[in-house]
């Protein structure tokens, strides 16, 4: 038996997820895992970096609460998932001068713009730390909490950086389980005073991915204070598009004002014939 589901393909700087409204559908955190599990390999379902479910909210005064499922069916928090929520809910007619977003990492406010640039409000960052020890690893990194957990770490040439062989590595380092974390390499080669060049590999993806906001915003951060760069707001070169994340810092060394903005786009929209097998419990 199959129960006909809808979605839209989205993708934020290259990005890319599978969207639905689960206010009509009312899978559950169960249920959404299987489903990312299902449909987002690219070679035998639709192909994506996670799931993005804009459930009703918990929380007064919401407008949304945002479920994200990364393609290995982790749950966690994604800074251009959520981007795409804000602009699918949009296009739902979901109308507010400014977004209120339920996640598991907090409460997120977001605006668009008159062109269609998301930009994500986001809350202060946790952990930082200049110079962590890894046992794959003897470079220099850095570790930063930016609603989900990044290495950092400055290259020379990302051409010619192994990304998903060293980003694995670190990604399963003993050091950082047993969750384990995101891991960013940044190179200023070729960057303007205060932009920077990033690729990402991806903890619950699992290979490099075309952008990461959450990673941008890591990566921005920490070349910030690591003098990488001159002012803010940084604009973030990644393989699938350019990010731009502002903030200041206090003279306590404290993020403040965090913002993530790019676009988000409409791929296409579709429906799956879901075998609803996959919603019985396992």
């Amino acid at each position: 038996m199959a129960l006909t589901v809808e979605f839209t393909k989205m993708d934020g700087a290259g990005n890319d997820f599978i969207v639905i409204d689960n206010r009509f559908y009312n899978f559950s955190d169960a249920e959404l895992r299987r489903i990312a599990l299902e449909y987002c390999p690219r070679r035998t379902g639709i192909g994506a970096d996670g799931l993005v479910a804009l459930n009703e909210p918990l929380v007064v005064d919401a407008d949304a609460r945002m479920r994200y499922f990364n393609a290995d069916g982790t749950a966690g928090m994604c800074g251009n998932g959520a981007r795409c929520l804000v602009a699918y809910a949009i296009g739902a007619e979901i109308n507010s001068d400014q977004y209120l977003i339920e996640t598991d990492s907090g409460m997120y406010r977001a605006r668009a713009d008159a062109v269609g640039i998301i930009t994500l409000y986001v809350p202060p960052p946790r952990n930082y730390r200049k110079n962590i020890q890894l046992d794959n690893l003897t470079d220099e990194a850095s570790y930063i909490w930016t609603g989900t957990d990044h290495v950092v770490m400055e290259v020379g040439d990302l051409n010619e950086t192994d990304v998903a062989g060293i980003g694995r590595a670190i990604r399963y380092d003993a050091a950082l389980a047993p969750s384990g974390s995101n891991v960013n390499f940044v190179s200023k080669s070729g960057m303007g005073p205060t932009e920077i060049a990033v690729r990402t590999y991806e903890r619950g993806v699992e290979e490099e991915t075309l952008a990461c906001g959450t990673g941008a915003m890591a990566a921005a951060i920490v070349s910030a204070f690591r003098d990488m760069v001159a002012a803010t707001p940084v604009v973030v070169h990644m393989p699938g598009g350019e990010l731009v994340v502002d903030f200041d810092i206090t003279e306590e060394g404290q993020i403040e004002n965090l913002s993530l903005s790019g676009p988000s786009n409409v791929v296409y929209r579709g429906t799956i014939q879901l075998d609803t097998s996959l919603l019985k419990p396992s």
